[in-house]
Formats: structure tokens, sequence, C-alpha cells
């Protein structure tokens, strides 16, 4: 699966293609997402209607499937071009932001922010499907 980013380089974008293999777990996360109870949130954020409640759930299910992708359990080019984690992280980060401070746990959701980043290096990369 992806490779693990090094310190010095920062993140790295996967470069490994996506097989018949990684079906089962990318089926398993749209599963978890297009479900309830996240699947009225997750349509809440899509259109900007999220609610204050839906926001710290939704964040911590960013950030659990981006730490599969970070550590090379899920295809990243699956999720970068399934999902736009860099606009959930920016509607989501004011929430994640402030549960830092409160709690002290400047970790809590570094995958998810992590994974915005790498879903905008992965958008720059690779041209649009879609003719303009």
């Amino acid at each position: 699966m992806a490779e693990d980013a090094s310190a010095a380089a920062g993140p790295l974008i996967s470069v490994i293609v996506p097989t018949r293999d990684d079906l089962p777990g990318f089926l398993g996360i749209m599963r978890i997402i297009h479900q309830e109870p996240n699947s009225s949130a997750f349509a809440r954020l899509l259109t900007g209607d999220q609610r204050s409640e839906d926001e710290i759930p939704l964040a911590h299910l960013f950030e659990e499937v981006s730490t599969l992708a970070l550590h090379g359990l899920i295809v990243e080019d699956l999720l970068f071009d399934a999902f736009a984690f860099d606009y959930y992280w920016d509607a989501l980060k004011g929430s994640v932001k402030a549960a830092r401070k409160r709690t002290g746990n400047q970790k809590f959701c570094e995958n998810f922010e992590l994974a915005a980043q790498l879903a905008v290096a992965y958008r720059d990369a690779r041209p649009s499907k879609v003719a303009k």
C-alpha cells in the first residue's frame, strides 16, 4: 500500500495503483460514511449545513480513515479521488482546533489534517478527468 512519509521530506503522495484487492476496505469506508448515524451529518457537511454536534464526530471519522491511508492500509488514491478531505478539513478545522485547545491534545485529528494537505497535492498533481 502507500509508503510512509519521511519526517524530513514531509508527507508523500501514494504512487500505488488501486486494485480489486483494495475494494473491500474502500467499500467498508463508503458504507460507514453513507449509513446512519454518519450519513445525515455527512450530507449536511457537503451542503454546508452541518450542525455543531456533527463536527467532532465527523472529524474523528475522517481521522480514522486518514490514519488507515497514512499507514498504508488503504490506497490514498482511492480516498483522494473519491473524497475532498481538504474541503472537509476547511469546514471542520475550527472545531478540531478548539478541541485541541480545550483538551491539550495537539495530536487530535492530526492525520485528518495531514490527509487534507495530501488531498490538495493529489489534486494539483493530476489533471481533471472532466473536459473544460
